[in-house]
């Protein structure tokens, strides 16, 4: 989605100055692209029998979605929790009052899934349908310090925040892992 919307401003800019580019003449605006992603309940603890767990938002918002991290509004990979940043709705509304205070919600939950979605959607795409290994995410490459990370090494390969992103990465999340990577 985002590609197309570059390629269109790239096509909208350069069409005057420019003779029609191949790629431009090509450009359907209402084209979308399908991004496969890994299950939403257990993204934010829904267990696959039903039951509540721990799940990946809770993990993330707790070690990644402080107000001097990922839960600020300029981060491309954006968290909103009972932890930082909260989403204020249309009406200036704000969880729990200004001063926030209540657990993530279902909104917030659906906002943390976008953005780690979002992040690279074309290879989280391809590591969902196991094309791609889960260690090609800078959703991993970043906090394991594989790639520079401003906040330094969030987890180690192997522990248990590792062992919950990749157990929801593969469709099978581990909320035990999940659970102690939350403490």
């Amino acid at each position: 989605m985002m590609r197309a919307a570059l390629l269109a401003l790239f096509c909208a800019a350069t069409a005057g100055a420019v003779a029609t580019v191949g790629a431009c003449s090509n450009f359907d605006p209402n084209a979308l692209t399908e991004v496969a992603g890994p299950d939403y309940n257990q993204f934010k603890g829904v267990m696959p029998d039903g039951g509540l767990g721990t799940g990946v938002s809770a993990v993330i918002e707790k070690r990644c979605g402080t107000l001097d991290c990922h839960g600020q509004v300029g981060r491309a990979l954006r968290l909103y929790s009972q932890f930082g940043l909260r989403f204020v709705d249309d009406a200036g509304n704000t969880p729990g009052g200004p001063t926030g205070g209540q657990p993530t919600t279902e909104t917030e939950h659906q906002a943390n899934y976008q953005s780690v979605l979002g992040l690279q959607p074309e290879l989280m795409t391809e590591v969902v349908q196991g094309n791609a290994p889960p260690g090609a995410l800078m959703l991993l490459r970043k906090p394991l310090q594989l790639e520079r990370h401003e906040g330094g090494a969030v987890f180690v390969a192997g522990d248990v925040t590792y062992q919950c992103l990749t157990s929801w990465l593969a469709g099978q999340t581990d909320f035990t892992s999940c659970q102690g990577a939350a403490q």
